[in-house]
């Protein structure tokens, strides 16, 4: 029953990935006031990970955005023309080593932009966090204050494209101008991971722009700290409001109904009229069938999304506008999609309780472009029904076997990950001896495992670089797979993130695979020892195809974002169709930084 609930409260819940990008504005140097000096515009930039000094490399005219500060050119903080109230917020951003930045909503709340790569332990000043507010009036060491750290380090490693999505809400003003709300962070990921959720901003951080708060301000971003380049900033602002429900007015009928009958043959049980649905009771303990009528107030043309289900196997149905189409119960999310101008919308809805467990109430939301998400209705007791996250302790389980789900791939059936107190992970197919993934941040989510029935899948908590090869890990010199068919013969954990895989062919190759964790956390190193054939063959690192030499053994693999470094300069990483690919005959080393 859990797992049935869990999926309706995940479905309704997870809109922000199916709104569209309409009404953007994507933000270039010229839109920033202050904009010379230090920055520039560039077409290609890239660092050094390994080395000490805050650079930036880059090269040509084009549209990235370089802030390079030097003893002639000191850096600068540049501000938009423009200004914004509530957002969503996008910034494609790298890091030097060692710098340091950060970005202003509003030009008042700062999310930092750090190298904070490999750090384990964050705090508010690390890469996405919601830096502090300050008050010099306070004993040093208490001075600031209200800072949040991001929920874990999903930060990569300088040089390396990062991607930082916030949904903001501006504060909001009375009339007379004073402030009755504050402004909030709906939700930040940095990574694709979520780092913040509905954080409550009390005021400005330190640094801010002079003027306080406003209902409209500008982005700012900090250029006197350290380099950053920044490939995109598109701010699209939320200013849809959301459709009111209005006149609303409910029939309860009792009985069990997984169809919907012929209206003429009901007879209520309770009529009445309501202001919200939060307020409707059924008088009924035992199962029942409600209808709700009424109007829905709409502000503003638009693409309109309605969602409603209704818990424990009931099951709904929702009509908009006045149509003559049949209208039928379902069980699940039932999705309503309209384009609707502005004035009153006639709308019904039908919940069907078919058991005397089920819950009263029902689920009911709305978004549309540039609309935060409304939630209209919840049943009674919804918290209780989502599961906590199961997450996996390394301390406990330092190594995992589960099935692995991977994008565009069938479900790796003998699968194996690999945990380190550094933070950085990786899974493992025993079956192709590929390298699947390799991530940063907490371990596993092994809810859909061990969660009521499970179904064997364990998931990465952190900010993933998927490696996802789904050929063998041999390759012949024209790129077709090795022939062979492999047998696990076992592992064998040498120690925190080390583990060495064994693997033999039926034609007599036999294959030792050692995967260490860095002690830094920094990556990871990869040593395959192959016997049996002296035949000159190749493996495929990673998925990928600009490959940029960054010193002797470094190489940067800017679309697959990571670093690939061989063991030495006579290995030469070749550009395929498909990945990067390395040449081995009876053994190779590597590593992969990220």
């Amino acid at each position: 029953m859990l797992s049935n609930l869990k999926s309706i409260w995940i479905g309704m819940a997870l809109t922000f990935s199916a709104i569209s990008v309409q009404g953007q504005t994507k933000l270039q140097l010229s839109d920033f006031k202050n904009n010379g000096g230090s920055w520039s515009e560039v077409a290609k930039v890239w660092a050094n990970p390994l080395q000490s000094e805050q650079i930036l490399f880059s090269e040509g005219k084009g549209n990235i955005i370089l802030n390079a500060p030097t003893n002639k050119k000191p850096g600068t903080d540049i501000v938009s023309s423009e200004k914004f109230g509530d957002a969503e917020v996008t910034l494609v951003y790298m890091m030097a080593p060692g710098s340091n930045s950060g970005i202003y909503l509003q030009g008042q709340y700062e999310i930092q932009l750090l190298d904070s790569w490999s750090r384990v332990a964050v705090k508010a000043g690390d890469n996405g966090g919601i830096y502090e507010r300050w008050d010099d009036t306070k004993p040093d060491g208490q001075k600031g204050y209200q800072g949040y750290a991001p929920r874990q380090n999903a930060s990569k490693a300088p040089g390396i494209w990062q991607t930082l999505k916030v949904h903001f809400k501006a504060p909001r003003f009375s009339a007379s101008g004073d402030k009755i709300q504050n402004a909030r962070i709906v939700s930040a990921t940095l990574n694709g991971v979520t780092i913040h959720e509905d954080v409550e901003l009390f005021g400005p951080t330190r640094g801010a722009l002079a003027g306080g708060e406003v209902a409209e301000g500008p982005i700012r971003i900090q250029g006197d700290h350290g380099p950053i380049a920044i490939k995109s900033l598109e701010v699209k602002p939320f200013d849809t409001p959301a459709p009111e429900f209005k006149n609303i007015s409910f029939q309860v009928f009792p009985g069990s109904y997984t169809e919907l009958p012929a209206e003429n043959t009901l007879k209520a049980s309770s009529v009445g009229k309501i202001g919200s649905f939060d307020e409707f009771v059924a008088g009924l303990t035992t199962s029942s069938l409600s209808k709700f009528e009424g109007t829905i107030s709409v502000k503003k043309a638009g693409n309109y999304t309605f969602r409603m289900a209704v818990p424990n196997n009931g099951l709904g149905a929702i009509q908009l506008e006045n149509t003559s189409e049949p209208i039928q119960l379902r069980q699940g999310v039932t999705t309503v999609e309209k384009s609707l101008q502005p004035g009153e919308v006639p709308f019904v809805i039908w919940v069907s309780k078919p058991t005397d467990w089920t819950a009263q109430g029902f689920y009911l939301t709305a978004y549309a472009d540039a609309m935060w998400q409304q939630t209209y209705s919840n049943p009674v007791g919804m918290s209780s029904w989502s599961a906590d996250a199961i997450l996996v302790d390394t301390r406990e389980t330092p190594v995992l076997r589960s099935f692995i789900d991977l994008p565009n791939r069938t479900r790796i059936s003998h699968g194996i990950s690999v945990s380190s107190q550094s933070g950085t992970h990786y899974s493992y197919d025993l079956n192709s001896n590929q390298l699947l993934r390799v991530w940063r941040g907490i371990f596993l989510d092994a809810t859909p495992m061990w969660n009521d029935r499970g179904n064997g899948v364990s998931r990465p908590f952190g900010s993933i670089t998927e490696l996802s090869l789904a050929s063998g890990l041999l390759l012949n010199l024209n790129n077709s797979s090795v022939n062979d068919e492999w047998q696990a013969k076992g592992y064998r954990i040498l120690g925190d993130g080390s583990v060495s895989f064994s693997s033999q062919s039926k034609n007599g190759l036999e294959l030792k695979d050692q995967i260490q964790v860095m002690p830094d956390g920094k990556g990871v190193d990869r040593k395959i020892e192959l016997s049996g054939s002296s035949a000159p063959l190749k493996i495929r690192v990673v998925p990928g195809k600009v490959l940029t030499k960054i010193s002797k053994n470094l190489f940067w693999i800017e679309d697959a974002g990571l670093y690939l470094k061989v063991s030495s300069s006579d290995q030469k990483p070749e550009v395929g169709a498909d990945g990067i690919f390395l040449p081995i005959t009876t053994a190779l080393s590597y590593s992969l930084l990220f």
